[in-house]
């Protein structure tokens, strides 16, 4: 029987895998976190994973679920952050922390996809009130959403 934590990072593999899988059908390659920089001048889109972005509000060194790098939609970079919650715990509680650090510490725009059932009440409605074009922290979706926007061209 799997414990909440496990059940938990599980369904947050899959939600990041889905996001994967999307951007791969939209032509993205997946290319290793060390050769994302240099591999830009080649003008293709491509994107990597868990890619070191920095140091937080905490001064503690922190990654983003996803980069992307599109050379006519995203030249400067779009990042994407993949929160998934399908039962009570904590993700939620992470929320304000995310944004906090995308707006005061990423240096490129930022997406975030939340879905699930089990965020509390006012939760996703909190951080969907916090994007803003004026801010780095740009758009919220739910998977739904990301996919409906990925349909439309817009990634």
């Amino acid at each position: 029987m799997e414990q909440g934590g496990a059940k938990a990072h599980k369904a947050g593999q899959a939600q990041e895998q889905e996001i994967a899988d999307i951007l791969e059908s939209l032509g993205y390659k997946l290319v290793p976190q060390n050769q994302f920089i240099a591999l830009k001048y080649n003008e293709q889109p491509m994107y990597s994973r868990q890619f070191h972005i920095g140091k937080g509000i905490y001064d503690t060194d922190i990654k983003c679920d996803f980069i992307l790098y599109h050379p006519g939609k995203y030249p400067e970079c779009l990042i994407i952050e993949s929160k998934n919650q399908n039962s009570a715990g904590s993700v939620d509680e992470k929320l304000p922390y995310l944004v906090h650090n995308i707006n005061d510490r990423y240096t490129h725009k930022a997406i975030v996809i939340v879905d699930g059932e089990g965020f509390k009440k006012g939760a996703v409605s909190w951080i969907r009130l916090q994007a803003s074009p004026n801010t780095n922290m740009i758009a919220v979706y739910n998977m739904k959403e990301f996919r409906k926007q990925a349909s439309t061209g817009k990634f």
